[in-house]
């Protein structure tokens, strides 16, 4: 309705005013909208408390929706005239509008008649004396209702921990709810449970107050429920109350300073425990102010917060959080029979046992949906009424004050007027949806729910998920559901707008007001909803639609959103062109080969998807199509559009190739300001001085990622002139990025030096700057100070690092990478230390690196790569000093370092993966025992690695380390005998490779190979040319699944004891012949097992 007032009318009666008197009648019908406004906001407190203002309300909506419908129409049609370079078109237009100041006075008088009845309505109501409806508020006290609770008694316990011991709790796992650890506030400690209406949080916090571990340990306990807008002097007279057993009534106290010395001097000596429930205050001002006398309390105070959304834990300054899940399904059962069978015997009753069941599974674990629906079903033990419950929505059962819609309701009357409608619209998702992100802003955007402006989509969704209306789908971070009750919820507020039709015997309750509209069956005739701006076409991949999509298409004039991906589409209709304000399509993965032209004329249209379609064309005017945000397909989209400089609304990623002669131009980016996340230009070598600087890089302020490249051929060309590096380097001037730039690729590039935007002091926000393949570099002097990550890859001619690596302007830097820069002389190495906050350094294939400067490294550091690194490797192994945060050391082709101790090693407390390969003068390696997190360990091609201490395999197994490997790759069998002395518990997989010995194991051992690798799974050998044997206690490597022999040529048969029985795959290539043999008669039945 905003947008009808600001935009829509407006355009409106700007267009059209002067023809057909519609301009007067816009006019009246915005002085209507306007009093509808308030009067909507007004019947909304009473729409649940009276049914009769409900009914009203949803005939007053129904017309302004019909009223924003036509304003859209008009102004896409005003729109559209004057764009068109045809009178006759222009004249055809404003012919149908000559009958639109009919339909506007129709509507108006439709809302005129529905507000008028509201209003009497709402007068009566008045007359009577009833007040405006409070939101429902429930008192709530330290007393539990119910004596016993279930299935909460690991969260009881973490709870508990927290409290008696807040300093020294960690998360004990996975379950009904997780713990989580924030940064600590000074003083008092606050905890915080949070979790959906419904869900037990106020019950759980009752039982840990009543805990008697909880009443031994505090001095004095406190229950406060709080009012949904509390006011701080109300709220510190109650605790002091409740503190002093009302005590503090007597003495007049009401001045919020006199209270707050009252309750310092209360708890300063007392160990004191405060429970704040159902908090909905999200101002820390406030929260700030109620507790700073608590920071005076005795050491080991806490308070502890229940509420529903993350920002009231952010108010109050919650150090830990417990988010609280339904609860698990065995003692959710149990809980459901008590409310649903009250006195009676399940045992009784195994056919409502069987429907009861089910009917608990869809509540997903929530106590209070229990009680409400247990309680329903308790009034009839009946089959008939127990199958009525199970097939009706929750929406549809009598509920008093106290079920579980109306405690999930509070939250939603909390929510701004904007954030309603996207909450309700969700009614559409069948339960157990997956929705992404993107997918469902833009769905909100096309609507008119929100505006596409900035992050406010973003925004809107994060506000929904930190109040439990959404839930983060537990395998991708871009992907939400909601919960059963919640998806109840939805449909029970959008009951008349939105419907889901997963069963063909719904049809009859879908309302003939119904806007947005899912569907899961098939046979519907859709034709007969006119007024719908949502279609999305569910799980209907078997059934061609295109046919009834032509008939569709001429009655579904006011749709917004259609989504018909997956449906066994061949074809779109030509007259999809009427569909003029649609505005979000998807036939993703549908069976479509060719667009119609008239798809271009979608003047409205924000969204196209086309992913996964094996399109053979596209229409040539897709340019025409200016409000277009977003396009996916399967080609890039320059590709596709000859010009794209009209679209000025995109907002994709984006690929733009320039390609030499005619095609597109580097100028066609000038107005396109809207583009975000990437912006990846090709061949600049095709770029003019005079169109580098019309591209405006700098206006594009919602670009995170660009990446500049020139064509390979190009930048490798020795025959450069002096003028191409002149040009190259005038040209990358010219492409200047906005500030908000966070990641910057260069690619090719063949100036001399970096552009002088990429020195310190611009570009604030890059985080990571990257240059490869920029051959005629020869030194980087200065970068920002904003710097993360640094990547230089394949700069062959670059010299020096020495100026732009500097400790005191870099402070943020966690990540350097230099790679392949086979000049590279000058690189600060003893500077790293300086570097607190380096996390990862890699280092390759730099020869030229010399010996005069020493490594050092700071202890924040958990990735560290040496590889062909020049003189640098001499730094080790000292540089690995105090590196206890260290996870991953890779140490390649590194001809000086001559040992690793074990006074150095046994420091790497964190290390899960040490890589050490072809260090030709490796002698002595020690501490590994101490290594108790590794993982990954793999030595190979160190032929002078002979100095081991055969005491630091002894007890591996009783706890000295190595508890975790996994996997192991080697080449000594010295090693590996040695190894051998201990039991690896972990280990899976072994690889023998490229080992010059003889034998797998030699030496003495007392231990059999099955004892030493009890859990070993694959094994490997591979390129090991002088073993002749493998060992004849293979078959007693019970656990072995995966066998590879590979280039192992003097092995000629297996062992005489034959393989596991576990075998499952049998692999093998160059190997001697009679080996071959045998191996291929047992190989069939391996792999077949």
């Amino acid at each position: 309705m905003d947008w009808l007032l600001t935009t829509g009318l407006s355009a409106t009666a700007g267009a059209w005013g002067a023809h057909a008197g519609l301009g007067d009648e816009v006019d009246r019908l915005r002085s209507v909208l306007s009093r509808v406004q308030a009067l909507v906001e007004q019947a909304e407190q009473w729409r649940f408390a009276n049914p009769g203002v409900a009914d009203l309300l949803a005939r007053l909506k129904d017309a302004a929706c019909d009223a924003e419908d036509l304003a859209d129409e008009l102004a896409t049609d005003e729109k559209q005239a004057s764009q068109s370079l045809f009178p006759s078109a222009r004249s055809f237009l404003r012919g149908l509008v000559t009958g639109a100041a009919d339909r506007a006075r129709g509507v108006r008088s439709r809302l005129e008649y529905a507000s008028t009845d509201l209003e009497r309505a709402l007068a009566v109501l008045d007359a009577a004396g009833k007040a405006t409806p409070r939101r429902a508020f429930r008192e709530t006290s330290s007393f539990a209702g119910r004596p016993l609770v279930l299935g909460r008694d690991r969260e009881r316990e973490d709870v508990v921990r927290l409290l008696l011991n807040p300093l020294h709790a960690h998360d004990s796992g996975d379950g009904g709810g997780s713990a989580k650890r924030r940064k600590s506030r000074d003083g008092v400690a606050v905890l915080a449970i949070l979790g959906m209406g419904g869900v037990g949080k106020t019950t759980l916090a009752q039982v840990v107050y009543n805990d008697h571990r909880v009443q031994d340990h505090f001095d004095l306990r406190v229950w406060v429920c709080l009012p949904e807008s509390p006011d701080v002097t109300l709220v510190t007279k109650a605790i002091i109350e409740s503190a002093t057993n009302g005590a503090v009534a007597q003495t007049g106290l009401g001045n919020l300073d006199s209270l707050q010395v009252v309750l310092r001097d209360l708890v300063r000596s007392n160990r004191f425990l405060l429970v704040l429930d159902n908090a909905w205050c999200e101002d820390s001002v406030e929260f700030q102010t109620l507790i700073a006398p608590l920071k005076f309390g005795h050491p080991g105070s806490a308070i502890l917060v229940t509420g529903r959304s993350c920002k009231v834990a952010d108010a109050a300054g919650a150090a830990e959080l417990l988010c609280l899940n339904g609860l698990p399904e065995e003692a959710y059962w149990e809980l459901f029979k008590q409310y649903a069978f009250g006195d009676e015997d399940p045992a009784d009753h195994p056919e409502l046992v069987a429907i009861g069941k089910k009917i608990a599974h869809r509540l997903k674990g929530s106590p209070l949906a229990a009680k409400t629906v247990g309680g329903a079903l308790s009034s009839d033990m009946s089959t008939k009424h127990w199958s009525i419950v199970m097939a009706s929505g929750l929406w549809e059962l009598d509920q008093g004050a106290g079920g579980i819609l109306p405690a999930l309701r509070l939250s939603y009357q909390y929510l701004p007027a904007y954030l309603k409608q996207c909450f309700a619209f969700c009614a559409i998702f069948p339960k157990g949806y997956i929705f992404g992100k993107e997918t469902l802003i833009d769905m909100w955007i096309a609507e008119g729910f929100i505006s596409p402006q900035g992050d406010f989509g973003n925004k809107c969704l994060k506000e929904l998920l930190n109040k439990s209306f959404f839930q983060q789908h537990i395998f991708s971070d871009s992907c939400f559901v909601m919960h059963d009750l919640m998806s109840d919820l939805a449909q029970s507020l959008s009951i008349d707008e939105c419907f889901c039709l997963t069963d063909e015997r719904c049809l009859p309750k879908i309302p003939s007001t119904v806007r947005h509209l899912s569907v899961c069956t098939k046979h519907l005739e859709l034709g007969r909803y006119p007024k719908l701006r949502s279609l999305l076409i569910l799980g209907m991949s078997g059934q061609d639609l295109s046919c009834s999509l032509d008939i569709l298409f001429d009655k579904l004039s006011n749709i917004r959103v259609l989504v018909l991906r997956e449906c066994a589409i061949k074809e779109l209709p030509r007259n999809i062109g009427n569909l003029k304000l649609l505005r979000y399509i998807d036939i993703s993965y549908t069976k479509i080969q060719w667009l119609p032209d008239s798809i271009c004329q979608l003047s409205n249209l924000q969204i196209l998807n086309v992913l996964n379609v094996p399109l053979k064309n596209h229409p040539n005017g897709l340019t025409r199509l200016v409000n277009l945000r977003k396009c996916y397909m399967n080609e890039p989209i320059t590709s596709v559009m000859s010009n794209i400089s009209a679209l000025t609304s995109l907002e994709n990623s984006l690929v733009f190739e320039i390609p030499k002669g005619q095609g597109h131009r580097i100028a066609e980016l000038k107005d396109m300001t809207q583009l975000t996340e990437t912006l990846h230009v090709t061949n600049l070598e095709n770029v003019v001085k005079d169109d580098a600087l019309k591209a405006k890089m700098n206006t594009k302020a919602h670009i995170q990622r660009l990446i500049l490249e020139w064509s390979s051929s190009e930048a490798g060309n020795a025959e450069f002139s002096n003028a191409k590096y002149s040009q190259e380097s005038i040209i990358v001037e010219s492409f200047e990025p906005h500030p908000n730039l966070e990641s910057l690729k260069l690619k090719h590039y063949s100036g001399i030096q970096t552009p002088s935007w990429l020195q310190a002091g611009n570009l604030c926000c890059l985080c990571e700057p990257s240059l490869s393949n920029c051959h005629f570099l020869t030194e980087i002097t200065s970068l920002p100070s904003s710097l993360r990550r640094l990547h230089i890859i394949r700069c062959r001619n670059l010299r020096s690092l020495d100026e732009c690596l500097q400790a005191q302007s870099l402070q943020g830097i966690a990540e350097i990478t230099v790679m392949n820069c086979s000049k590279l002389a000058l690189l600060p190495v003893e500077r790293f230390r300086g570097f607190a906050s380096l996390r990862v350094l890699e280092i390759q294939n730099c020869p030229e690196l010399p010996p005069t400067r020493k490594l050092t490294l700071p202890p924040s550091m958990e990735e560290l790569l040496m590889r062909s690194c020049g003189h640098v490797d001499a730094s080790l192994p000292s540089c690995l000093h105090n590196l206890s945060s260290l996870v991953t050391l890779v140490i390649y082709n590194c001809p000086n370092l001559l040992s690793l101790p074990a006074e150095i090693v046994s420091q790497l407390r964190s290390l899960r993966g040490m890589y050490v390969d072809n260090c030709s003068s490796l002698q002595s390696l020690g501490g590994l025992h101490h290594l108790s997190s590794l993982i990954n360990l793999h030595i190979v091609n160190c032929p002078r690695l002979t100095d081991l201490d055969p005491s630091m395999f002894l007890d591996v197994g009783e706890g000295r380390g190595m508890q975790k490997l996994e996997c192991l790759t080697i080449s000594s069998t010295s090693l590996l005998s040695l190894m051998m002395r201990s039991t690896l518990p972990a280990l899976k997989i072994v690889v023998l490779y490229q080992s010059t010995d003889s034998a797998v194991v030699h030496g003495p051992r007392n231990k059999k190979l099955c004892w030493c690798f009890p859990s070993v799974q694959e094994l490997l050998f591979q390129d090991c040319g002088n073993l002749v044997a493998l060992p004849e206690e293979l078959c007693t490597l019970s656990t072995l699944q995966f066998l590879r022999i590979f280039n192992c040529p003097k092995i000629q048969s297996l062992p005489h004891t034959g393989l596991p029985v576990s075998l499952r795959t049998l692999s093998f290539e160059k190997c001697h012949p009679l080996l071959e043999e045998q191996l291929k008669k047992l190989k069939f039945s391996y792999n077949t097992a």
